[in-house]
C-alpha cells in the first residue's frame, strides 16, 4: 500500500510510525520551546514507543508536496514540475529545499502512475480543515479517476476529544507519530462515485484558478491572496515585534494556512510600506527579523 502524505513533515511522521513497534525506544525531541527546565529535560529523554504498530515498511510512504492551495494550478496537467515556481517562492530562504521537494514529488508521482497498472492501494492522509491536503486529495482522485486503483482516505477530524480535552490538528504533520496508528480509525474507502465527485471538485478549482484556496464551512473555495491578512493585522503589537512572534500568534488562532504563506504576506506588507523593518533577519533564521507598523500610513 502507498501511504500518501501531502507534506514533508507529514510523510516523516508516517515513516517513523511505520518503522517502530511497541516496546522500541525512541529518542526524545531535539529541542523544545518554553516550559520549565525540568519539562525540557524530560522531553529530551528517550522513551518507549507506545503507539499502535503500523507494520510494513517506511518505504511505503510517499510525500506529494505541491502546495495546491496556493497560486496558479491551471497547468497541473503538465506534471508536478509546474509547481516549481511556487515552491521556489515559498522556500526562497532555504537553499536547495525546493529542488529536493521536486525530486520527492517526481518519485511519488511515478509510484502513483505505476499503481494504475499494479492496482497497489493508495491511502491518503488529510486533516479535514487543511486546504493543501484536501486539494491534494482531489488532485490525486482526478489523476487516478479512470483506474481501478483502490483509494482510501484517513480524514482526521478538525477536533478530537482526548483525555478530557479537545485536540485540534492543522495538518497531518502536527500529529505525533505514536498517535498516527490510532488515526486509521478515521479511514474510509473512496467509492467510484466519491472519486468522481472529488475529481470534479478539482476540475472546478482549476477552472476557477483563484490565487488562494481555503476551507470555509467544510468546503474548498477560492479566495483573494490577502484573505488571511486580517489575522496578521489583528496580531500586530504596538511598537516593535519579531516576525516569528506575529506568525506564531496568527497560526495559533486560525487554521488552514501555513507559516510560509504568512511569511510571504508579511514580505508584501514590508514592500508596500505597511510594515517597516527594524532589524534584518539572520540568514539561518528568516523569521528572526524585527518589524513595526508604519504609523504614517
Amino acid at each position: 500500500m502507498i501511504e500518501l502524505a501531502f507534506g514533508e513533515s507529514s510523510a516523516g511522521g508516517l515513516k517513523v510510525a511505520k518503522s517502530m513497534k511497541k516496546g522500541d525506544s525512541i529518542s526524545g525531541v531535539a529541542a523544545i520551546i518554553g516550559g520549565t527546565l525540568k519539562e525540557q529535560r524530560e522531553a529530551k529523554k528517550p522513551c518507549i514507543w507506545s503507539g499502535i504498530a503500523r507494520g510494513s515498511s517506511p518505504t511505503d510512504v510517499e510525500a506529494l508536496t505541491l502546495a495546491l492551495d496556493i497560486g496558479d494550478i491551471s497547468d497541473m496537467n503538465t506534471g508536478v514540475n509546474a509547481r516549481k515556481k511556487i515552491l521556489d517562492e515559498l522556500f526562497a530562504d532555504f537553499p536547495d529545499v525546493s529542488e529536493g521537494i521536486v525530486k520527492t514529488n517526481q518519485h511519488a508521482l511515478s509510484r502513483l502512475q505505476e499503481a494504475k497498472a499494479t492496482l497497489e492501494p493508495v491511502r491518503m492522509w488529510v486533516c479535514a480543515g487543511n486546504p493543501e491536503e484536501l486539494c491534494g486529495l482531489y488532485f490525486v482522485c482526478h489523476l487516478l479517476l479512470d483506474t481501478q486503483t483502490p483509494l482510501s482516505v484517513v480524514r482526521v477530524p478538525e477536533q478530537i476529544a482526548k483525555d478530557n480535552r479537545i485536540v485540534s490538528y492543522r495538518h497531518i504533520g502536527e500529529i505525533v507519530p505514536e498517535a498516527l496508528g490510532a488515526c486509521t480509525a478515521y479511514e474510509e474507502p473512496i467509492s467510484e462515485l466519491r472519486r468522481c465527485i472529488y475529481a470534479n471538485t478539482w476540475i472546478d478549482l482549476v477552472h476557477e484558478n483563484a490565487p488562494l484556496r481555503a476551507v470555509i464551512n467544510g468546503s474548498i473555495i477560492g479566495v483573494p491572496e490577502d484573505f488571511y491578512d486580517f489575522a496578521l493585522r489583528a496580531n500586530m503589537l504596538d511598537g516593535e515585534f519579531k516576525v516569528a512572534q506575529l506568525i506564531g500568534k496568527t497560526l495559533g488562532q486560525i487554521s488552514g494556512v501555513g507559516d510560509r504563506w504568512l511569511f510571504l504576506r508579511i514580505q508584501v506588507m514590508l514592500r508596500s510600506g505597511e510594515l517597516i523593518t527594524v532589524s534584518e533577519a539572520t540568514e539561518d533564521h528568516p523569521y528572526s527579523g524585527v518589524v513595526r507598523r508604519n504609523n504614517a500610513n
